[in-house]
């Protein structure tokens, strides 16, 4: 089993990130938000990896976060999602935009994904209905770049959310929505509402 992978970070080749280690090159296969998120060519990366071995090949496929290759495994357990369907779909959605989608019965979001079809999309919903946690995604959403104003800003973002979902919108495109939002300590319920909504207009 090898967990991860850490070197430099050689070249690219489309979906495959090349890292060397020790003077040896190692192919990594990885989804597009891996790829947004890694540093320049020549500098140190760390991807955390699932080894997939076939009757005539072994093939890595790595994560910069490991949240994201646990949902990578998540999606191996769907009936009819290969490596390479789980790739995409990770390339066109984050792991909050999934679990949302989930949640929320999306079908639509993974539908529209290259390569997955509508029964494909069903099936993903069937598949992980039950391990998911929406709320524990929405927390993890917006928690990046909130200090002090944590508590105040979920609490908020939550009501939001709820509004929103019970308005008609999809969980995923809400929380997309949202994502965008900055807030203050005096930001409103009301206000935040106002401006989604605004936002949600352009998606």
């Amino acid at each position: 089993m090898i967990s991860y992978v850490r070197g430099t970070l050689a070249d690219l080749d489309e979906n495959i990130v090349i890292i060397e280690n020790n003077g040896i090159g190692y192919g990594v296969n990885s989804s597009m938000n891996t790829i947004r998120q890694l540093p320049a060519i020549g500098s140190e990366v760390k991807l955390n990896t699932k080894l997939i071995p076939k009757e005539d090949s072994l093939t890595l496929y790595g994560f910069y976060d490991k949240e994201e290759l646990k949902m990578f495994e998540l999606l191996l357990s769907v009936s009819g999602i290969g490596p390479k369907g789980a790739l995409s779909i990770l390339s066109s959605m984050t792991v909050s935009d999934i679990q949302f989608a989930v949640a929320g019965s999306d079908s639509k979001a993974f539908a529209a994904v290259p390569g997955v079809g509508k029964k494909t999309a069903e099936r993903v919903i069937i598949d992980l209905k039950d391990k998911v946690d929406i709320v524990g995604a929405f927390e993890a959403k917006i928690s990046a770049g909130v200090s002090k104003q944590a508590s105040i800003s979920t609490t908020v973002k939550e009501e939001v959310l709820e509004a929103l979902v019970a308005l008609g919108y999809s969980p995923s495109n809400a929380a997309r929505a949202l994502d965008k939002m900055t807030i203050t300590e005096s930001t409103t319920t009301e206000q935040l509402l106002s401006d989604t909504l605004k936002q949600m207009s352009f998606l």
